[in-house]
C-alpha cells in the first residue's frame, strides 16, 4: 500500500509536470490511463468527454482498450440506462457494475462489452469546480469484481487529476479561442482573418499559373446600414442579438473554404478563396438578400441591409493590408450609391478617396496655420447703381496644395464638423474687416456672411453672435445672416432659430433660393429680408423661357412677400437688363467685380461709386 501511494504521487506528480510544460492534451490523459493501470492491477481504464451540448460521451483517451469496444462506445448517449459510463454521466455519480452479463444497465452493450472480455466495470464523473459534469473515467476488469477502498482512493486521486487536466486545457483553448475570435459573435476577429488572408495570398503565389485557372482571392468589407439608428433606438443588448443573427445569416452564405470575420461594430469582412469576379458577385448578391429579410428579435420585426465593398488579389493589390483598405474604399461608394448594394474597387474612386484624406488632415491644421483668408464680393443695389453691401467668401491658399476652392473643402469641412470652428472665424474676421473699412474711411451700408447648417442648428449660435458682436463693436444692422433654403426644413426649429437672430438686430437671407426644400406656406412667417436667386437659374436666362420664368416668380413672390430680391451669378449685361426689367432689387457677380481680398475690394470701390 505504501509503494503504491508513492506510486500514486509520483504519477501525479509527473501529470502536473506534463500539463505546466505543455505536452499536448493526449499525452497527458495517456500518463494518466498509464498511471491507473498501473495502480489498479490488472485493470483497462478510459476516459470520455461530455459534448458541449451534454448529450454524448466521446473518447478521449483509450489505448489498452480492445479497438472493437472502444470505437462501439464512442459517441454514446447520455442516459439513465446507457452501460456505466452514460450513466453515470447522467446522473453524475460513480456506477459500479460488478458484473456485465447480468446488469440491466449494460443490455445494449453487454454483447460486445462480453466479446472482448470485459466483464466488469467502474465509472466516476469528471467535474469542474461547480460540479458540472466535463467525462468519466471508466475502469474495465476481465472478471466480475467491485472496487476496494484502496480502490476507490486510487480513482478518487487519478479522476481528480483528470479533471484538472480537462479544466486546463478547457481554459487553454478558450483563451486560445478569444484571442482569435469576437467574443459577441463567434466570428473569426481582424487577428485571425489577418493571419487567413497573408495565408491565402502566399499560397496563391505558391501555385502554378495554370492550376489557378483564372481563380482570384475575393475581400469584401460589409457595414449594416442605419445600424447605429437601430442601436440607438432599440438599445445596445437588442443590437447585439442583431450582430449574432446577422453573423450566422454570413456564415449560411459563404462556402466552407471561406472565412467571415467581425471587425468591430457594425463591421465585417469576408475572404473568399479562389473566385472568379463572377462568383463574387453572386456571393455578394446572395448576402445582400438573406441580410434584407426581416429579423424578429424580441418581438421586434427589424430590418437592416449591407453595403459591400470588394477587392481583388491580385488584380487590386497584393497586399493584405492594401486590400483590406481598398474594399473599404469600395464599400463607401456602395453607401454613396444609396446603400444595400456591393461596389468592386476602382482606381479613380481610391484617388478620390486620398484626396480627400489628404484634405482633410491639412484642413484639421489650417485654421492654427492661418492658412484661410476671406475674399468679398460686391452686391450691387440696381436702382442706385452703388454696392450696398459685400459677401464674405472665404478662400484658402496651402503651402504645398495650391489654392482649395470652397467647393472641395466645404464638404467636407461640414461632415468633420471642423466648420463650426471655420465659420466662427469667418465672422469675427468678417465683421472686424467691416470696422477697419469704417476707420479708414470706407462705409458700406452693411456685410453678409454664410452660416452652415452645422453652425445654424449649434446651441451657442447666438451667444457666439453677440459676443463677437460686441468684440468688434459692431452694428448689428450692418450685418446680414445666409442661411439655406435647405437649413430651414424642421420649420418649427428654423423659425425659433430665424426670430433669435432677428431679435439681434442683424439682416437675414435665403442663399440659393430655388434649389431647397422650404415649404412655400411657411416662408411667409420666416423673419427674412432677402431672397437669394441661384446662379443657376440666372446662367441661362437669356437662353430659357424656363428660368427667365423662375427668375422672374421669384422677384414678383419675394415682392408680394416684402422682400428684396438679390440675383446671384451676373456675368452678362444681357442678364442684367432682363433682371432690371422684371425689378430685381440687386444683383452680384463677375460683371460686376470677382471676390477682391480687403484693400482690392476697398479701392474698387473707392474708384467706381457708380457701377
Amino acid at each position: 500500500e505504501k509503494n503504491k501511494m508513492e506510486m500514486l504521487l509520483s504519477g501525479q506528480n509527473n501529470v502536473l509536470e506534463m500539463i505546466a510544460k505543455g505536452y499536448p492534451f493526449s499525452e497527458v490523459l495517456d500518463n494518466i490511463i498509464f498511471l491507473a493501470e498501473r495502480l489498479l492491477s490488472g485493470a483497462i481504464c478510459s476516459i470520455l468527454f461530455v459534448e458541449e451540448n451534454g448529450t454524448k460521451l466521446v473518447r478521449g483517451s483509450a489505448p489498452n482498450l480492445p479497438v472493437e469496444y472502444s470505437n462501439a462506445t464512442n459517441d454514446i448517449l447520455v442516459g439513465p440506462c446507457v452501460g456505466s459510463c452514460g450513466t453515470s454521466a447522467y446522473f453524475n455519480q460513480r456506477i459500479i457494475t460488478s458484473d456485465i452479463a447480468n446488469d440491466p444497465l449494460w443490455k445494449d452493450y453487454k454483447d460486445i462489452a462480453l466479446r472482448n472480455g470485459l466483464r466488469s466495470s467502474w465509472s466516476s464523473p469528471v467535474t469542474d469546480n461547480q460540479q458540472n459534469v466535463l467525462g468519466v473515467f471508466g475502469i474495465y476488469y476481465d472478471n466480475p469484481c467491485t472496487p476496494s477502498e484502496e480502490d476507490i482512493k486510487i480513482i478518487e486521486k487519478t479522476t481528480y487529476l483528470t479533471s484538472l487536466a480537462i479544466r486546463h486545457y478547457l481554459s487553454e483553448e478558450k483563451i486560445k479561442f478569444m484571442a482569435y475570435h469576437d467574443e459577441l459573435t463567434g466570428l473569426p476577429n481582424r487577428r485571425l482573418f489577418d493571419e487567413r488572408v497573408n495565408k491565402a495570398i502566399k499560397e496563391y503565389q505558391h501555385v502554378d499559373d495554370q492550376l489557378r485557372d483564372g481563380q482570384l482571392i475575393g475581400l469584401m468589407y460589409l457595414d449594416l446600414d442605419r445600424f447605429k439608428f437601430i442601436n440607438d433606438s432599440l438599445g445596445h443588448n437588442l443590437g447585439d442579438s442583431l450582430l449574432r443573427e446577422v453573423a450566422q445569416r454570413l456564415r449560411g452564405c459563404i462556402r466552407d473554404k471561406d472565412t467571415t470575420s467581425r471587425q468591430g461594430g457594425d463591421e465585417f469582412t469576408i475572404l473568399l478563396n479562389g473566385v472568379s469576379r463572377i462568383d463574387t458577385s453572386l456571393i455578394a448578391q446572395r448576402i445582400i438578400d438573406e441580410l434584407a429579410k426581416p429579423y424578429n428579435i424580441k418581438g421586434n420585426e427589424i430590418f437592416v441591409t449591407p453595403s459591400i465593398g470588394i477587392s481583388l488579389f491580385p488584380l487590386d493589390a497584393i497586399e493584405a493590408d492594401e486590400l483590406l483598405r481598398q474594399a473599404d474604399v469600395a464599400m463607401y461608394q456602395a453607401k454613396k450609391e444609396g446603400r444595400n448594394n456591393f461596389q468592386f474597387f476602382d482606381a479613380m474612386l481610391d484617388k478620390k478617396s486620398y484626396e480627400r484624406l489628404e484634405i482633410e488632415k491639412e484642413l484639421r491644421k489650417a485654421l492654427d496655420k492661418k492658412e484661410f483668408t476671406l475674399h468679398y464680393q460686391p452686391i450691387i443695389n440696381l436702382i442706385s447703381n452703388q454696392a450696398s453691401s459685400v459677401e464674405a467668401l472665404i478662400r484658402w491658399e496651402h503651402p504645398t496644395l495650391g489654392s482649395i476652392s470652397p467647393e472641395r473643402f466645404i464638404p467636407i469641412a461640414e461632415e468633420t464638423g471642423l466648420i463650426v470652428s471655420i465659420g466662427e472665424w469667418v465672422l469675427h474676421t468678417a465683421c472686424h474687416q467691416f470696422k477697419a473699412w469704417e476707420r479708414e474711411g470706407l462705409y458700406l451700408p452693411r456685410i453678409a456672411v454664410n452660416l452652415s447648417i452645422r453652425q445654424f442648428y449649434q446651441p451657442n449660435l447666438i451667444p457666439m453672435i453677440v459676443q463677437i458682436l460686441q468684440e468688434t463693436k459692431m452694428d448689428p444692422h450692418c450685418l446680414t445672416i445666409e442661411i439655406t433654403e435647405s437649413m430651414t426644413m424642421d420649420v418649427e426649429k428654423a423659425t425659433s432659430i430665424l426670430y433669435n437672430l432677428k431679435n439681434l438686430g442683424v439682416k437675414i437671407s435665403i442663399d440659393d433660393f430655388g434649389t431647397g426644400y422650404s415649404s412655400l406656406s411657411y416662408l411667409k412667417n420666416f423673419p427674412i429680408d432677402h431672397l437669394k436667386i441661384d446662379q443657376s437659374f440666372i446662367r441661362d436666362l437669356t437662353k430659357s423661357a424656363g428660368d427667365e420664368n423662375i427668375a422672374k416668380t421669384i422677384i414678383l413672390m419675394a415682392h408680394n412677400l416684402g422682400l428684396g430680391v438679390i440675383a446671384e451669378g451676373v456675368e452678362t449685361t444681357e442678364q442684367l437688363h432682363l433682371l432690371r426689367l422684371h425689378h430685381c432689387n440687386k444683383a452680384q457677380g463677375y460683371l460686376f467685380s470677382k471676390p477682391l481680398p480687403p484693400e482690392a475690394l476697398k479701392q474698387f470701390i473707392e474708384h467706381n461709386p457708380n457701377i
